[in-house]
Parts: C-alpha cells; sequence; structure tokens
C-alpha cells in the first residue's frame, strides 16, 4: 500500500465521521454537555473553595495577631475551631495573658480592700482553664507541652510546689515524645530548682553598727567656709612668727643693746666678736 493509497484511507475515515457526527451527537450530545458543565462547575468551585479558605484563614490570623484581651483569646478559639493550630495557641496565648494579669493585680492591689476589678485568683483560675483544655485535647505534643509548662508556672506563682514538680515531670514526658529537646531541658532545670525554692530562706542575726565617738571641741571644729579657714590659718601662721621674734628679743642679756648677739660684752658694736 502505498501513500497515496492511505492518503484515501484516512480521507475515508474522516468523511465517514463527519457522516454519522450528526447521528452521534443527536444521541450522545447531551450527556457530553452535562458532563462538560459538571466538570467545569467543579473546578471552578474548587478553585473558589480554596480561596476562600486561605482567605478565612489569612483572616483568622490576623484577628489573633490583634487580639490583646485576655478574655477575647478565648473568642478567638471559638470562631475559628475550624482552622488548624489556630484555637490551640489562641488558649495558649489567652492562658499566658490571664497569669500575666494576675501578677499585675496582684501588685497593684497588694494591701486593698476589693476593687471590683478581676481578681489575682480569679486570673489564675481562668489561666488554668485555658491550659487545662489544650492539655486534654487532642492537639499536637507541641500545644500540649507548652500547655504543661504554663500549668507549672502557675503551681510555682500559687506557690504549690508540689503541684509544679508535677506538672514540670508531665511537660518533660511530653517533650520527650515528641521531642522538644529545649522543654525536657527546661523542664529539668526547673525541677531540680524546686527543692532550693521549698527551703525556707534563713537571716543570720543583725549586727548593730559600732558607735562613732564625736570630738565636740572647739579645736575640732572646722568652718564651712574653706575661704575663712584659710585666713584663720595665715593669722595663725603670723602670730607665731611674731611670738618668735619676740622671744628672741626678750632673751638678750641685760645691757645690750639691740642687734647684739648672745654673749657680746655690754658696750661692744654689733659687728665685734667678744673679747675684742
Amino acid at each position: 500500500m502505498d501513500a497515496k493509497e492511505r492518503h484515501e484511507l484516512k480521507d475515508n475515515d474522516l468523511a465517514e465521521f463527519l457522516d454519522h457526527f450528526g447521528e452521534f451527537w443527536t444521541k450522545h450530545g447531551n450527556a457530553i454537555m452535562v458532563v462538560a458543565i459538571i466538570l467545569m462547575v467543579g473546578w471552578f468551585g474548587f478553585g473558589y473553595y480554596n480561596n476562600t479558605q486561605a482567605a478565612s484563614h489569612e483572616k483568622a490570623w490576623y484577628d489573633l495577631d490583634a487580639t490583646t484581651l485576655p478574655q477575647s483569646y478565648r473568642e478567638r478559639a471559638v470562631e475559628n475551631a475550624s482552622h488548624p493550630a489556630i484555637p490551640q495557641l489562641a488558649l495558649l496565648r489567652g492562658a499566658v495573658a490571664y497569669h500575666q494579669q494576675a501578677i499585675q493585680i496582684n501588685q497593684e492591689t497588694a494591701g486593698q480592700e476589693d476593687t471590683g476589678m478581676m481578681s489575682a485568683k480569679e486570673s489564675l483560675d481562668a489561666a488554668e482553664s485555658m491550659f487545662n483544655q489544650v492539655l486534654n485535647s487532642d492537639a499536637d505534643n507541641a500545644f500540649r507541652a507548652n500547655a504543661a509548662v504554663g500549668l507549672a508556672n502557675l503551681a510555682e506563682t500559687r506557690n504549690d510546689f508540689k503541684a509544679a514538680e508535677t506538672h514540670w515531670s508531665n511537660a518533660k514526658q511530653i517533650a520527650t515524645d515528641a521531642r522538644l529537646n529545649a522543654i525536657v531541658t527546661l523542664a529539668q532545670l526547673r525541677i531540680d530548682m524546686l527543692d532550693d525554692l521549698t527551703r525556707p530562706i534563713v537571716f543570720g542575726e543583725a549586727v548593730e553598727p559600732a558607735e562613732t565617738p564625736t570630738d565636740t571641741s572647739i579645736d575640732n571644729v572646722q568652718s564651712a567656709d574653706p575661704a575663712a579657714d584659710a585666713t584663720d590659718t595665715q593669722t595663725q601662721a603670723t602670730e607665731t612668727a611674731e611670738a618668735t621674734d619676740t622671744a628672741d628679743t626678750t632673751t638678750a642679756t641685760p645691757g645690750q643693746s639691740p642687734g647684739q648677739s648672745p654673749g657680746q660684752s655690754p658696750g661692744q658694736s654689733p659687728g665685734q666678736t667678744p673679747g675684742q
């Protein structure tokens, strides 16, 4: 069979198909159109769903980052329950915020009566509830380990060191299973420190400082004015020099003239030596 014959056969097959296409379309055209429409709707619907989910996910993260009040974090967790990771992270952040709020309230209202605000105990209880919600869920062990660490910190704040040791041990176990080495190391360090935290601090006896003797004599009283002190010192030096000159004058032998040295005879000139 040469090329010309093959070309004629192809033309005959195409002509035969075109001749029977109308009959084929009349028989199967509606079904083909339905399948094509379903495929197109499915493709566009899948793309729309993915875009909607991405936008919703992005909005959920934005709302979480914009949240600052402790009570609002629980609302974010409920609103975004269908999103992975966001509810657990919202509960952890809310619990930490409640813990910090409790410490701040305790510092600001120490010794004061009821101020009508949320008490430190209520804040700690709210934080404990949110930590336990994450710990007792089927969330990833990374979230559960952080929840156990949060409960241990709450117990230390309450000075309940026995409960703190239990929570630190639990955090260490969960972190070990999840290969979270940083939390394992932190938990072990805190467990080792709990013994020191439970020991009472012993202070030595107070030693009274020795009394410093004070000299109130006039000679030791100094002027507050340095210039006055310098003037007094100069005056004292002048008086001392005058006293020395007076002493030299008064030691001359009676009958000697002024200027004669001791040992010269009366009547000798100042320049003569004794015996001249």
